[in-house]
């Protein structure tokens, strides 16, 4: 199969962990442009003023709107919607039309710039907001409104930064419980559901101390009985060592792994649509300016194609994950 930009080594990356990083899919200096309208949406938002730290009280500025300025124009880049249709399957992203160089895309949003969040809490892997994308539509192994997830970043994320808790192999776990559920399951309802029945996310979410995944503050409760600091350390060395330390492979063959992801203005983190996700902690107070994107398809995935040389790499991921390539 021949890639417009991924190695054949990116592709095989993402079909077995759910993800692949691509470095430059923008331009930094766009990105940082870009950045920049950010910071005056902050300031029109909230106390915050991006020059006077003291003003940085807020842990999170939450922006839910989508932003098509010059500069994020600028970053709908083709090198961009060539590696992420390497992925799904070239002319079957929705909303992509090229005119030459030039991309025709939506905006980029939301945005929950992260300044400090949980900065006061010993670094650990969460217990609440563990999730996969797609509350808009009922979800089936085929579903095509997501396409992919795609983290977008316009700031600096480095480590301990906030940037995004993946579970590295998650993918194969959900597309195995997606294909035992025909009738399909809201979204809410799924990750319930999953998270009561797997044995590694069921520790992972607190689904255990008979409790499902919860957005907002995603450490709340995180350290409930811990009777002192030290007691509160402990219990964060002990889920790093549990989740980002070591893999557990599960009855299905899947290995999974937490991971912090990190990377620059101009970056973009491509991630399978079935991939457990969730917020990270900043304990550096650099603002985090980052975004999630769909690339919804134009047809439901197909996992049974007549010749085999059509199936985009996403299809394969799940085929494999069911066993059936």
């Amino acid at each position: 199969m021949t890639y417009k930009v991924l190695t054949e080594e990116q592709v095989e990356h993402f079909i077995e962990r759910g993800w692949v990083k691509l470095e430059g899919a923008f331009a930094r200096e766009d990105a940082l442009e870009a950045q920049d309208f950010l910071w005056t949406e902050v300031e029109k938002r909230s106390g915050v003023r991006k020059d006077d730290r003291a003003t940085w009280t807020e842990p999170l500025v939450q922006i839910n709107e989508n932003y098509l300025t010059p500069a994020f124009a600028r970053c709908n880049t083709k090198r961009l919607g060539d590696a992420i249709e390497d992925l799904i399957g070239h002319g079957r992203w929705a909303n992509r039309t090229v005119y030459g160089e030039t991309e025709r895309l939506g905006g980029f949003g939301w945005w929950p710039v992260n300044f400090s969040l949980n900065a006061d809490q010993p670094w650990t892997v969460p217990i609440n907001g563990w999730h996969w994308d797609g509350i808009h539509f009922k979800h089936f192994v085929d579903s095509p409104e997501q396409g992919l997830l795609c983290l977008c970043l316009f700031s600096d994320i480095t480590h301990q930064g906030g940037g995004t808790f993946i579970v590295e192999g998650s993918h194969k776990v959900v597309a195995r419980f997606l294909e035992g559920h025909p009738e399909g399951l809201e979204l809410g309802e799924a990750i319930g559901k999953l998270n009561r029945e797997h044995p590694y996310l069921r520790e992972l979410t607190g689904a255990d101390r008979g409790k499902d995944s919860e957005a907002g503050d995603i450490y709340a409760n995180q350290y409930a009985g811990a009777p002192d600091a030290k007691s509160a350390e402990e219990i964060a060395k002990a889920r790093l060592d549990k989740f980002m330390n070591n893999d557990y492979i599960d009855a299905g063959g899947a290995t999974l792994r937490v991971l912090e992801t990190t990377g620059g203005p101009g970056d973009a983190i491509l991630c399978h649509p079935f991939l457990y996700h969730s917020s990270s902690q900043n304990l550096i107070g650099v603002p985090r300016f980052m975004c999630n994107r769909t690339t919804p398809l134009t047809e439901r995935l197909n996992l049974q194609r007549e010749n085999e040389a059509n199936y985009s790499p996403l299809e394969i991921s799940i085929r494999k994950a069911l066993g059936r390539q």
